[in-house]
Order: structure tokens, then sequence, then C-alpha cells
């Protein structure tokens, strides 16, 4: 038996005919607070767009890293083989969250209005959106874009395109066929396609501190600009 499914045992079968009537919400507090998840805090204290992206982000990263280490460290019962799904599912939202949240910050540095970019789940494409604007940003005289974060954009990049030599279709990691009904590569392919997860851990911590410190330097640059901003505005006032 695969100990680490959801097995029947874990059903309070007393239950099951008040749940058919109703089913509480699961919307509400636990008597323990450490029994506890809230929506709210994380994000109530991070009131910016950016921000909140930048913390969903983390969460899908951190998420993701921890099931890797549980894979390497006990993979008797292969759960890899399946957990790789939503493993690579938080990767792939994880960086879709956190370019947004860059390239949100560097419309903001180069005063261009703009919603939060919605590439759908085309991280390619916001990838490359960011390395524009980056490059644009960088030909403002008074804007401090360093080599620093070009390498960091580029080793996103990179991993990017390995994902998508494989496929440009992000569903795969969310289903078995796209939505034209038609199977994803790894089901298709008559090899068995594999996932190297020492190779996946050092890199999903690589991308992810890559990221940050993107993000971070532009929003450092974005305040700063905000600040000479507010200063040149109370000098004209007096």
């Amino acid at each position: 038996m695969n100990e680490d499914l959801i097995e029947f045992y874990e059903i309070d079968y007393d239950k099951l005919s008040q749940y058919a009537k109703t089913l509480e919400s699961i919307f509400q507090s636990n008597p323990d607070f450490k029994k506890n998840s809230s929506l709210t805090c994380m994000l109530r204290f991070n009131p910016s767009n950016k921000k909140q992206f930048v913390t969903i982000g983390e969460a899908y990263f951190s998420s993701a890293y921890h099931l890797i280490i549980e894979c390497l460290n006990e993979n008797f019962h292969e759960k890899s083989d399946t957990w790789i799904f939503p493993i690579l599912f938080n990767i792939v939202h994880g960086i879709e969250v956190y370019l947004k949240a860059i390239n949100t910050t560097l419309y903001a540095i180069l005063n261009k209005h703009c919603d939060i970019p919605n590439r759908l789940h085309d991280i390619k494409s916001s990838c490359s959106d960011a390395i524009t604007n980056l490059n644009e940003s960088k030909n403002i005289s008074k804007c401090k874009i360093n080599k620093d974060i070009f390498t960091a954009i580029k080793i996103v990049e990179n991993f990017i395109k390995n994902i998508y030599e494989k496929t440009n279709d992000m569903t795969f990691v969310r289903y078995p066929t796209n939505k034209k009904g038609k199977k994803h590569f790894y089901i298709e392919t008559q090899v068995n396609e594999v996932i190297d997860l020492e190779l996946l851990k050092e890199q999903t911590v690589v991308i992810y501190k890559m990221l940050e410190y993107i993000y971070e330097m532009l929003n450092l640059e974005n305040n700063q600009k905000d600040c000479k901003s507010t200063t040149k505005e109370m000098a004209r006032d007096e």
C-alpha cells in the first residue's frame, strides 16, 4: 500500500449522512489557533499589489522546495512520480507571479501606466517583457540597473527556455491533456521522461533567489525614485 495516498480509514463514516445534508464551511476559526491558516494576514501587511504577488510567489517556491526535499529524503513508494506535478506547478506559478511583480515595478520606474501585466500563464513572454523593460530602464540616466540584475534575469530566462524546449503549454503541470484534448509530451513520448530531483532542488533555490534579488533591487530603485520626486515637489511648494 502506498502510505502517501489519502486512505478511506481517515473518514469518519458516521458523519457521512450529515455531510450529505450540509457541509460545514472551512472558512472559520479552529479553537486551537495553531490549527488555523490565514488567507489575510500576510497579504494585509503588504498593501501594494506587487508585494502581494511576491508574498504568494514565495509561498509557491517554498512549498515546491519542501516537497522536493521530502521526495529526496523518502521516495520508497516513488511518490515523486506524482508529486512532481504539484512541484512543477508551484515552481512555474511562482515564476509567473514574481515576473508580474517585477514588471509592475519596472513600469513604475519607467513612468508607464499599466495594470499588472497579464500574459495568462506565458512565463516566456513575461520574462521577455522584463528583459525589455530592464533594457529600457538602463537607458534612464538616473536609474541604477546593475549588471547583476541582467545576470539574474538571464538565469531565469535559461530555466524557462529549458521548459519551453519540451512544451510551450504550461498546463502540462496541471492536466494530462491540453485544452484541445491533445496529450502532453510526457504521455505521447515513447521514452520515459524523467526529472533529476537533485538538480531541480538546486535550480529551484537559484531561480527563487534570482527573482527575489531582481524584485528587491528594483523596488529599492523605485522607492528612491519616489523619494526624489516627493523631495522635488516639497521644494517647489516652499
